[in-house]
């Protein structure tokens, strides 16, 4: 018994060593989890990559751009790599989890979160951006995964996320702004706002402003042309993203998997139409 206590405390403590790095070893394991960030269309190498971002989180708690990778980690895992429902939304809610840390780093934020949510949103700095549109976008498809009431409850919340995205950077992220709200005109019923001639404006808008991103194309089918039961259009703008390339380096990976998204959706055509 006094053995296994032995062993018990000393795997306790270096479990607990772990977390604690030097300045060099923090730098190396942020090296290697950069390398498997760069590798993200597999998704071992992703769930590695965000292993050791967690690793060096628990080290540095504070440091916005690992919890930043941590949020847009999740919720690649969840929408590009998983397709069980109850794994999307349980690495969705860690997406936003970690996102909420990181907006929290930003004292006005913190302080009124608990109290006004969206005058706390209203706080928050260009410098919060990235962290606020993955957060954004993890709580709003965890919203939709957990069912109606979620979707209304954390509504006036998510848009008023993405409108501060847009009004502090438009541009952010491959038209990332008219994406979401082409998908979220697409989705509302037209009681709460939604409405598919702003829909198939706002993807259009999001399609010429970064034609290089083909999440957007494949977004449009699933939600709009789906909706609009549009079959002939939804397999020719799937086979349009499968025969493109593979855009820019940054986008490369999210393309990549975008295109399996693409022949996925293609052979649910039977059951979608």
């Amino acid at each position: 018994m006094l053995r296994m206590l032995l062993a018990f405390t000393l795997l306790m403590n270096f479990t607990w060593a772990q977390d604690t790095f030097t300045p060099g070893e923090t730098k190396a394991l942020k090296t290697e989890a950069v390398r498997l960030w760069q590798k993200r269309v597999d998704q071992q190498s992703l769930e590695e990559a965000l292993s050791k971002f967690e690793h060096i989180h628990s080290a540095e708690p504070e440091n916005l751009e690992i919890l930043t990778y941590l949020a847009r980690g999740y919720f690649t895992l969840a929408e590009l790599h998983i397709t069980n429902e109850d794994l999307k939304k349980r690495n969705f809610e860690k997406a936003r989890s970690f996102g909420e840390n990181g907006l929290a780093l930003n004292p006005e934020f913190k302080k009124l979160a608990s109290k006004d949510i969206e005058e706390a949103i209203d706080k928050l700095t260009e410098k919060d951006v990235t962290i606020l549109y993955w957060t954004a976008a993890a709580l709003g498809k965890w919203a939709r995964l957990n069912g109606i009431m979620s979707s209304l409850k954390y509504k006036g919340q998510i848009l008023a996320m993405i409108k501060k995205v847009e009004k502090l950077k438009p541009d952010f992220y491959y038209a990332a702004v008219p994406r979401y709200w082409g998908g979220f005109y697409a989705l509302a019923p037209s009681i709460a706002g939604g409405d598919m001639k702003k829909s198939k404006k706002k993807f259009h808008e999001a399609m010429e402003r970064a034609p290089e991103y083909l999440g957007t194309k494949v977004l449009y089918a699933e939600l709009y042309l789906v909706k609009k039961d549009d079959k002939k259009e939804f397999k020719k703008v799937l086979n349009e993203v499968i025969a493109a390339g593979n855009g820019p380096e940054e986008i490369t990976p999210e393309n990549m998997l975008e295109k399996k998204k693409a022949e996925r959706l293609l052979e649910q055509t039977g059951d979608l139409f």
